[in-house]
């Protein structure tokens, strides 16, 4: 009877020793599986905040040209102002001057001419402004609306992960139950 024992303790000691070493086995597994999950999460939260910092940083220097092409604007109408006044007075002086009519008009009419060169260039300048503030609001607009879904995405995301995490929890939770 004993040799019979032995004889059947020898027999099933490698099951009992392999049955111990695949729980070791899968224990390994699953805390592999747990750390390359934490670290996979915590990649993807570092790049969610540079993408984030990378719009918010794309936002604010749109706006900071918007506001310098907006202070170059207010100078170019404010020396436009000061180039149509230069303008009449040129005008009136040349309405009133009456003595030396010869010699100042040619000389009065080549001034007026430069200067209504000056004034429509200025004026084209400030058109051109114009433009490039409108096209900087848009982009401020594009860029704020690509900032909004990037967040709607990552709280999307989010509720997804914690659904799954929930389901997963939820299914652990029956596989124990029979086991009890």
């Amino acid at each position: 009877m004993k040799k019979r024992l032995i004889v059947l303790f020898v027999l099933v000691l490698p099951f009992a020793t392999n049955a111990q070493f695949s729980s070791a086995q899968r224990q390994m597994q699953t805390s592999n599986y747990m750390f390359a999950n934490q670290n996979r999460m915590f990649m993807q939260m570092q790049q969610q905040q540079r993408t984030m910092a990378r719009m918010q940083s794309n936002v604010q220097s749109v706006e900071n040209k918007l506001a310098k092409e907006e202070r170059k604007r207010m100078k170019l109408e404010e020396k436009s102002l000061r180039q149509q006044a230069a303008l009449r007075v040129k005008q009136e002086q040349l309405n009133t001057d009456r003595k030396d009519f010869d010699k100042n008009t040619e000389k009065a009419n080549k001034q007026i001419i430069k200067a209504v060169e000056q004034k429509n260039k200025t004026q084209s300048k400030i058109g051109a402004s114009n433009a490039k503030i409108e096209n900087f609001k848009k982009e401020i607009e594009t860029s704020k609306l690509k900032k909004e879904e990037f967040a709607k995405k990552q709280e999307e995301e989010k509720r997804a992960k914690e659904l799954e995490k929930s389901g997963n929890a939820e299914k652990k939770e029956k596989k124990k139950e029979p086991n009890k």
